[in-house]
């Protein structure tokens, strides 16, 4: 298996505790190379790193984090995400030619059972392959996209580096990004979206990458605080749940905190604090709740909020208001774009 994480410094321990749980749970595995997109990241940190994979008898080599600024010409706003999180877009430019396929996966993340079930699916006639969004058409259609088409989470991808090579995928991106002036809702998930065609997606088993919220609501909630008309069968959902393959970390509004965060309740707390104490990092104190009083307030209020009120709510505010607000960000990078006359 070909891994890639990218990671900046301040996520190095998330990297190799994510890494740590990947080789504990995959040591039949014949052949491991982790990738990392390195952004800053320091010396002290990869020599933790390359000592995490070294102790299983595996390889590790740190690649260049392409410079967006100098590709873009432009200065993305990212939010409260990472730059680094654009890297994943530039995979095949990056990593050697011999790599011809490779398993893309956020550092906020444990592994918890063998992934080559899922490095074994054949992806040879597919561009990409990840999990679905629970979302609806005015998602899509912000980004080009048509009615009910596979809406892809980027924080899993598993993407075939030859024919992305071939047919020069990374200037298709680099190109969306240009036409929107780096003004995107979710930014590289909305680039892999809007470029790669309905036929060119492979939909992954949900169990690889089961995200926070899927743990605190149920299957219907989770439809509906997207409004969501295309997603996994219910059966699928329950056995991801209660079995999954990989737990991704990702904020959720129903808790607040991450499982690195005092006071943090995911289900899988206790395993990735397990894992934490296993790698180099195991003496890094948890991080303390620094959100506002006011963000501790709305946290408390929806974790008290009966779910028959707060259900609607979040529907109208995530299914209609945020995509809404995204489309006119977006209409006005496109301005913004024209006016330069590019």
């Amino acid at each position: 298996m070909d891994i890639l994480y990218s990671s900046s410094d301040s996520y190095a321990f998330l990297t190799g505790i994510s890494i740590l749980s990947l080789l504990e749970n995959n040591k039949s595995c014949e052949h491991i190379h982790i990738y990392i997109m390195d952004n800053a990241i320091t010396e002290l940190n990869k020599n933790r790193l390359v000592g995490v994979v070294h102790s299983y008898n595996r390889e590790i080599t740190f690649v260049p984090m392409p410079d967006m600024k100098e590709k873009t010409g432009i200065d993305i706003k990212t939010g409260r995400w990472n730059i680094s999180t654009f890297g994943r877009l530039y995979m095949a430019e990056i990593l050697p030619l011999n790599v011809e396929k490779v398993l893309n996966i956020d550092c906020d993340t444990i592994i918890v059972d063998s992934l080559e079930p899922l490095w074994n699916m054949d992806i040879s006639k597919y561009i990409v392959g990840g999990m679905l969004e629970s979302i609806n058409d005015r998602y899509r259609t912000n980004i080009g996209m048509n009615a009910g088409e596979s809406f892809l989470n980027g924080g899993i991808l598993m993407m075939n580096l030859n024919r992305v090579r071939e047919e020069r995928y990374e200037d298709k991106f680099t190109k969306f990004i240009k036409k929107y002036s780096g003004r995107l809702g979710y930014l590289d998930q909305d680039v892999i979206n809007g470029v790669v065609s309905e036929k060119d997606k492979i939909v992954l088993p949900i169990r690889y990458n089961v995200i926070s919220i899927y743990y605190y609501s149920t299957y219907e909630q989770t439809l509906k605080y997207r409004r969501a008309n295309k997603f996994y069968s219910k059966k699928e959902f329950i056995e991801s749940v209660k079995n999954p393959g990989l737990v991704h970390f990702t904020t959720c509004f129903l808790d607040g905190l991450r499982p690195w965060i005092e006071g943090n309740r995911h289900p899988w707390r206790e395993e990735f604090l397990k894992y934490k104490a296993m790698s180099p990092w195991s003496d890094q104190p948890l991080s303390k709740d620094k959100r506002s009083k006011v963000n501790k307030t709305k946290t408390f209020i929806v974790k008290h909020c009966p779910r028959i009120i707060l259900v609607p709510i979040v529907s109208l505010l995530h299914g209609v208001v945020v995509p809404n607000k995204n489309k006119r960000m977006m209409a006005r990078g496109m301005a913004a774009f024209e006016q330069k006359g590019e």
